[in-house]
């Protein structure tokens, strides 16, 4: 671990060797020479241009973005006076990077502040109820998810989302019923189907669940996980041969490579 350049800081380098705290002192002395606020771009005829005013500070806190803190965003608003919009924006972007890191935790706390200031941004709240999803808070997944959906959202993740959620709470024929959406807005998507079969399966819809898991592996066959669902519903209808073979193609599927 590399410590920060300035003189009796041992804090961990962050950027330009410096660490969080004074790089922010960095950003407050050179960009302001760099950047005005209101500053007009060359381009979208002569607007003010936001990535003008944000991008320096995204390019360098989303590589780092497990060291980003809520006073370097304040730092930050401070220089350019933000407007809503934009610092909605900030926290968008931070809290997308932290669900790709697979931390929802943190990427919750930024995607509510999102929310806070632009309440009305359909995405925002479709990635706050597959954060919420994440952490196993079902109950405002859902919120979240349905009022993406209600702000137009024509996602198919977010009905396919939605519709996980409501399973998890066993509403069965809601679930269903946002899985097909899903399934209808993005038919290449193998998993709503096989989530389709699963719900069928465990309501004893053995039909429909063998029709469901066949759509999905006709889609993807390299999934095992399918294959031996529909081997298990097979045997629910009393098809054992037809399982046999399913079985035998997850062992063909998991076989250790050479």
């Amino acid at each position: 671990m590399d410590a920060c350049i300035i003189k009796n800081c041992n804090e961990e380098a962050y950027e330009q060797g410096m660490c969080a705290k004074h790089y922010v002192d960095f950003i407050k002395k050179v960009i302001p020479e760099q950047i005005q606020p209101g500053k007009k771009s060359a381009g979208a005829g002569g607007a003010e241009d936001m990535p003008a005013r944000t991008e320096f500070f995204l390019h360098s806190t989303l590589a780092h973005v497990e060291k980003i803190t809520d006073s370097m965003v304040a730092s930050f608003n401070n220089i350019f006076n933000l407007t809503k919009r934009e610092a909605a924006e900030v926290y968008f972007q931070m809290g997308k990077r932290f669900l790709a890191k697979s931390d929802s935790r943190k990427a919750i706390s930024y995607l509510k502040k999102v929310v806070e200031l632009n309440p009305d941004k359909a995405d925002s709240k479709y990635q706050l109820g597959t954060a919420y999803y994440a952490e196993g808070l079902y109950d405002e997944a859902i919120v979240a998810l349905e009022q993406a959906i209600e702000l137009g959202s024509d996602n198919a993740g977010c009905h396919f989302a939605l519709g996980l959620a409501y399973e998890q709470k066993e509403l069965h024929d809601k679930a269903v019923a946002s899985l097909k959406k899903a399934a209808e807005l993005d038919p290449d998507n193998p998993d709503a189907h096989y989530w389709l079969g699963v719900i069928s399966d465990a309501g004893e819809k053995y039909k429909e669940a063998v029709k469901s898991f066949q759509k999905a592996i006709e889609l993807d066959p390299t999934r095992a996980d399918y294959h031996q669902s529909l081997g298990y519903t097979f045997e629910s209808l009393d098809k054992h041969a037809e399982a046999v073979k399913c079985y035998k193609k997850v062992m063909f599927l998991n076989r250790p490579s050479l």
